[in-house]
Parts: structure tokens; sequence; C-alpha cells
């Protein structure tokens, strides 16, 4: 069950409007009255989220938005991130742990996601991901 009313944040692909992300969330966390403890374990799954968002699914094309939308409720967190983007195949993605992809300087946001999150999912299309984390 869902104690509060969605919050929806709609930002253009620019880097520059992760301020405005982490003022999204700290809304969240001050509206909903969640521990600060948790505080950077969500940010970073949901900046992760959002750059992917920009970089790879909207390509930096300053035309196209990111919408985030976040429900708290049952001290979990769901937050969905979605892009204006062609989307992908998660299955194609390289195991940023593995041997040969350890030293690669990119590719470990929807790996952090996963490890920090109760629950992971993509849209068919591959542009838009939910996740949950316990607060």
């Amino acid at each position: 069950m869902i104690n509060n009313p969605p919050k929806i944040l709609v930002i253009k692909s620019e880097f520059s409007e992760l301020k405005n992300v982490e003022g999204f969330v700290n809304e969240i966390f001050t509206e909903c009255n969640i521990a600060h403890k948790y505080f950077n374990k969500v940010y970073l799954c949901v900046s992760e989220a959002v750059i992917n968002s920009i970089r790879h699914g909207n390509k930096f094309n300053k035309e196209k938005e990111v919408s985030i939308v976040a429900n708290y409720g049952n001290k979990k967190l769901n937050i969905e991130v979605t892009d204006e983007g062609e989307g992908f195949n998660i299955n194609r993605i390289k195991n940023p742990i593995d041997k040969k992809n350890i030293k690669n300087e990119s590719g470990r946001g929807i790996f952090i996601i996963k490890l920090l999150s109760k629950q992971i999912e993509y849209n068919e299309k591959g542009n838009s991901v939910h996740f949950k984390i316990e607060c």
C-alpha cells in the first residue's frame, strides 16, 4: 500500500540537471520522513539510472526528457526512471566484475542499482527502469 501520492520530476537530458534530482530525492526524504541514513543509497541508485537515461537512452539530446516517479509506502521507496530513447536489451549488458571488464571506466550503474535495491525491472522496450529500495 502506498501512503503518499507519487512525486514526479521531469528533467532535460543534461548532467547539470542532477542537482535537481538531488533536491527531488531530498524532498521525498523530508515529506515522507525517511531516515537520512538511507539517502546516499537512494540517491546513488536514482542518479545512476538518470545518468544512464541521459547518456545511453537520450544520447545527450537536450530536446528529450527523463522522468522520475517516486512512491513511498511500507518502508519501501519505489522509483521509476524513464527516458525517450530507443531502449536496450538488459541481457546484452556486460558484467562489470568479469575479469575482462573490471578495468572499464564505465558500465557499473545497473550493477550498483541491482546490489542496492530490493528489486529491479525494465519495461519491454528497455527505456524505463523500476526499482525498490527498503528504507
